[in-house]
């Protein structure tokens, strides 16, 4: 054997122990960390909290009981939507230049309407990504009540923020989908302008969610940024109801509709009375509890109430009926009046099936996205409800929305039309830098080895915001009925024991505020069997999700039904999702067009809608023959933004979609209404 020979394999099995050692030490180490975070009631950190009153959970953050979603109340708002000033600050220097503490000038700044979306696609700004400042000035009457609470309410910045009113910063938000509130009581000029600044960032972070996996890294959407969703200020009574949490129990023909209802008593604490009424869904009254006059003893108190009612009219897909709670509190000099909608249902699994109201329910869904090519990720009513109508004429029943809470209005909307719902965190792709590494084809020396597989989603800073964002989205959307399934995360790194421990204490956070829905997350299919064998988030799911790409980005639609069969038998009383599966097709275009060479797919692509559509129709087929699949909802609603594919047929956008980005059916749509409505 010659020296080099010699010195090569030495060197070769240096190597590998290197690798060895690294796995070891970044995916397989077993970690102490997760035992000490609390998923539930005594779980804090950096302006969060949860915390229980008379067993009832709630959470707290920025200082204040984190809201349930009211459709209807009294507050007085001051509106902040519309005209405010937008400046970009690529060298972030606007904190040193003291922006956020003098009055700011309008010079330099651009005019926006907020909500607003800086980055569309169809914009001038689409790959900036950094710090962009917004400003308004505003003036507001004196609320009309003493021992009034002002809270300013931001209902979505992207991703994260700060905040300052009259010169004074109320505080740091991350994440970007769910709403965050400041206490500005004491801060607020009732006699002359108020200066609101507030600084944006939508770049991704290690433990941001979406988190950035490796150095170079997007999300699997367009990273949009800004205000993009409403801001105003309510005035409510310092003694106020902040949660309102409904249940459902059926038996037979009849139901329970239970209610617990937490009030922050922030000031003086007045004896108080409150006042519970439910009305069906033909609007007459069927029931009205009071409880009071009382004096809280505690910051936090907790009331319950509970209403029978005989012959119930369950919501369902095909009827969708609604029952209204009106909550009235009434103290000296002060009534609030709230009232939200919710249905008599009840969602579960057994037998391997999805129960709905006690009976399996297929889920004959789509995957979808905020996105629009004008608007980016703000969602106003036109572009919700046109978009819903395309799904409802689609005879969908079921929406999975990716890849964090949606607008609330859109989950309302959702709810009136029928369509049964799964929400989701945005937990995506946390640990897997190796894999976009791979596909984008970079060198061994920009490997992703800092935030490689466990070592990324075992960071405390990661768990912590994906703790928060668990919570705010179940306290917010808890009552609307339409949400079947609440998801912790899509296709994160998931492998071996540790990798099930994360998804393990992240279902226990999901069923500390929450008992009564089932808990997915959507796993990647790697396509090579030590792998996809060795997935451990679906142990502690109670329902399978799966994304698969055979047919596009590897194999054919002959692996679907082998694969998904492999699942079952190792979870056999678990009903599978095939939560993601499809492929690309540029609107028109056509087999006889020939092969479109493009990013991270084989050559041979045709991107046609005709294959698209066989490629769906091939998974139904696969999942309609096997009992144990519960549902499928194909990648995805409408075409998007996406920078990973510069040389796409239609640049720069993911085609998957079932429709254009401008809403216009392919062929795909057109299968799936036939294959969708045959019961």
């Amino acid at each position: 054997m010659s020296f080099f020979i010699t010195v090569s394999i030495i060197l070769a099995a240096i190597a590998s122990g290197v690798l060895f050692f690294l796995l070891y030490l970044f995916v397989f180490y077993p970690r102490a960390g997760l035992n000490q975070l609390l998923p539930g009631i005594g779980a804090s950190g950096d302006g969060f909290a949860i915390k229980e009153a008379d067993g009832i959970p709630y959470v707290l953050s920025g200082g204040l009981p984190f809201p349930t979603h009211f459709e209807r109340s009294n507050h007085p708002i001051s509106d902040l939507t519309g005209g405010w000033h937008m400046r970009f600050d690529p060298e972030d220097r606007g904190g040193t230049e003291g922006w956020p503490v003098t009055k700011v000038p309008d010079e330099g700044w651009t005019p926006v309407k907020i909500p607003f979306t800086f980055n569309n696609a169809a914009g001038a700004h689409t790959s900036y990504d950094g710090t962009v400042w917004f400003h308004r000035r505003f003036r507001t009457s004196t609320p009309g009540a003493s021992g009034s609470l002002a809270r300013l309410r931001f209902d979505g910045v992207l991703l994260r923020s700060s905040i300052w009113l009259n010169g004074v910063k109320l505080g740091d938000r991350e994440g970007g989908y769910t709403p965050f509130f400041f206490d500005v009581s004491d801060l607020l000029d009732y006699k002359a302008d108020n200066h609101l600044v507030v600084r944006t960032d939508n770049r991704l972070t290690w433990n941001s969610l979406p988190p950035r996996i490796w150095k170079h890294h997007h999300a699997g959407w367009h990273t949009y940024g800004g205000i993009y969703r409403s801001v105003c200020v309510e005035f409510i009574p310092d003694q106020y109801i902040f949660k309102a949490a409904a249940t459902s129990v059926i038996s037979g023909k009849a139901a329970n509709l239970g209610l617990d209802v937490l009030v922050h008593n922030a000031g003086e604490r007045h004896a108080l009375t409150l006042c519970c009424s439910v009305y069906g869904p033909d609007g007459r009254r069927i029931g009205t509890q009071k409880k009071g006059p009382l004096t809280p003893k505690d910051t936090i108190s907790a009331y319950r109430f509970a209403f029978p009612i005989s012959h119930p009219s369950l919501w369902t897909p095909e009827h969708p009926r609604l029952y209204t709670v009106r909550l009235l509190l009434r103290r000296k000099g002060a009534l609030q009046d709230l009232s939200f909608k919710t249905g008599v249902r009840t969602a579960a699994v057994g037998n391997g099936s999805i129960l709905l109201n006690g009976s399996p329910v297929f889920l004959k869904g789509i995957c979808k996205h905020e996105d629009d090519p004008v608007f980016g990720s703000t969602q106003n009513n036109t572009i919700i409800a046109r978009d819903l109508a395309l799904i409802k004429k689609l005879n969908a029943n079921y929406i999975r929305l990716a890849h964090y809470p949606h607008c609330v209005k859109e989950l309302c909307e959702a709810r009136d039309r029928g369509f049964l719902l799964s929400e989701e965190i945005a937990n995506y792709q946390t640990g897997t830098g190796f894999a976009a590494w791979y596909e984008e084809k970079q060198g061994i020396l920009r490997f992703p080895i800092r935030m490689f597989g466990m070592r990324q989603m075992m960071n405390r800073s990661f768990l912590l915001n994906a703790r928060r964002e668990i919570a705010e989205m179940i306290e917010r959307d808890r009552n609307n009925p339409a949400i079947i399934l609440w998801s912790v995360g899509n296709e994160t790194y998931t492998l071996f024991k540790d990798g099930g421990k994360v998804y393990a204490w992240l279902r226990e956070v999901v069923r500390a505020l929450d008992t009564t829905r089932p808990v997915t997350m959507a796993e990647l299919t790697y396509n090579i069997p030590f792998f996809d064998n060795n997935r451990g988030a679906a142990a502690s799911m109670d329902v399978i999700s799966v994304n698969m790409y055979c047919g596009w980005y590897y194999g054919s639609t002959a692996d679907i039904g082998p694969h998904l069969d492999r699942l079952h038998r190792r979870f056999p009383e678990k009903p599978v999702i095939v939560s993601e599966f499809g492929a690309d097709a540029a609107p028109g275009r056509k087999e006889d067009d020939g092969v479109w060479k493009a990013e991270r797919v084989g050559f041979g692509k045709t991107y046609s809608e005709e294959y698209q559509a066989r490629v769906i129709r091939d998974y139904y087929n696969a999942a309609r023959s096997r009992p144990f699949v519960a549902g499928i909802s194909p990648w995805v609603f409408s075409d998007f933004y996406c920078t990973w594919f510069p040389n796409n047929p239609v640049p720069f956008y993911n085609l998957k979609g079932i429709t254009s980005a401008k809403r216009v059916p392919k062929a795909s749509f057109h299968l799936l209404r036939k294959l969708y409505g045959i019961r």
